[in-house]
């Protein structure tokens, strides 16, 4: 028997800072009210048998305590560089606070979990009334007859154009020890702002380990990025390799495997200068992805050249002008905008980037998800889940955002033996 769009339903829950968390129990969601919850401790017991791994709620579920919090976000302080390629390097143009448009948003989650044979499995149930996939769309502007792209980090509440995505972050044990302060920290410990050397574009927050040699393990699910896959991107931090304090820190790193899609979507004509989007599928309306296999039988085309007014060249040589529709390919609303992505089926679970495997379904009130993973995947990058022992976490959960997330930090994984 299947339990299918189950709606989340969880008390009021106080909002979770950095350096407070609480023990209350709170209500279970659509399972056994004798099985209990708790606010800050993830159970996982031994499964009998394994659930069914597709993204429907086996009643099996119904057995798991549940860990009941929520995830808000909070203030990542002032920017100090502008972001967005529509502000031309105008701070002013920007909200000041990093994550302003989101900021005191609260998504309440469930999660449990289960482990039989090799494998763990959790299943992550969140709020989140909107299936967000509209990601960074071209679009065309007939004043300056030049292709834009939404913006990647939101400058309003109604400027939101980005994918829905979560993440989890483990620490990895080198030599039995794990990274210093992360039992106290979780993903705080990573996290380092006010660096050195930002221009317009680039961050002036990175996530790097402070101490050379410590990892912690990064699953990052992204919604259109990894519609094929079905996994995470599994990634993980290590240290700032010398740049400690600097913009050019970056020790997110992605596991050995086969990259799931390719982000950079500009084509730049080479005559006129004029850039344009990558990629295109000719007639086609709200689509916010180009697959590879769209583009290898002709389904979809490359774009080859970008007129002084914006006409489109395609690999089949046909043109498009926007000119001639231009509501279709407005700002915000075109229905013909052009998708920022070309996804693949990356190592589709057959190497470390990602084993971590992803199987999700948002039910008209919030995203379901389940997650199997190898208690031990032999990846010196990955962490090891070990029954009878504690492992100590974050997560995140980023609502149509490209980096404003709401956080829950200071959790921990109980795995009974």
């Amino acid at each position: 028997m299947k339990i299918v769009n189950i709606k989340l339903v969880l008390s009021a829950l106080a909002l979770i800072g950095f350096t407070s968390c609480t023990h209350d129990d709170a209500p279970n969601i659509g399972g056994d009210p004798g099985v209990g919850s708790s606010e800050d401790v993830l159970l996982v017991e031994k499964f009998a048998t394994a659930p069914n791994f597709d993204g429907d709620i086996d009643e099996m579920w119904s057995k798991a305590r549940p860990l009941l919090s929520a995830a808000t976000v909070t203030s990542a302080g002032a920017k100090t560089v502008p972001l967005n390629k529509s502000s031309y390097g105008d701070l002013s143009l920007e909200p000041s606070e990093l994550f302003e448009p989101y900021l005191g948003e609260s998504y309440k989650y469930s999660l449990r979990g289960g482990y039989n044979g090799e494998y763990l499995y959790l299943l992550f149930e969140w709020e989140d009334e909107s299936d967000s996939f509209d990601r960074e769309s071209f679009y065309f502007d007939p004043a300056t007859q030049t292709w834009k792209q939404q913006n990647k980090y939101a400058n309003h509440k109604n400027d939101k154009f980005y994918e829905d995505k979560f993440g989890f972050m483990f620490p990895i044990k080198v030599n039995g020890q794990e990274p210093a302060g992360f039992k106290a920290g979780t993903c705080t410990v990573t996290c380092h702002s006010g660096l050195t050397g930002t221009t317009a574009g680039s961050k002036s927050t990175r996530h790097y380990m402070k101490n050379a040699g410590e990892l912690a393990d990064l699953w990052h699910w992204k919604r259109n990025r990894n519609v094929l896959s079905t996994s995470v991107d599994d990634g993980y931090c290590r240290d700032a390799e010398g740049k400690d304090g600097s913009a050019d820190a970056n020790g997110r790193k992605s596991d050995e495997g086969i990259k799931m899609y390719d982000d950079k979507p500009v084509f730049t004509d080479a005559v006129t200068g004029k850039t344009g989007p990558k990629w295109v599928k000719k007639g086609q309306s709200n689509y916010y992805w180009i697959t590879a296999a769209e583009l290898a039988s002709g389904a979809a085309q490359t774009v080859t050249g970008v007129s002084d007014t914006g006409v489109l060249t395609l690999s089949d040589g046909s043109t498009i002008d926007p000119n001639a529709d231009l509501v279709s390919y407005s700002k915000g609303f075109g229905k013909k905008r052009f998708p920022s992505i070309m996804i693949n089926e990356g190592g589709a679970g057959n190497d470390f980037r990602s084993d971590t495997q992803v199987r999700a379904k948002h039910n008209g009130s919030g995203w379901q998800v389940e997650i199997k993973r190898k208690l031990n995947s032999g990846d010196p990058n990955d962490a090891v889940f070990v029954p009878g022992e504690e492992i100590t976490f974050g997560l995140a959960i980023f609502n149509n955002a490209a980096i404003a997330h709401g956080m829950s930090n200071f959790k921990t994984m109980k795995i009974v033996k």
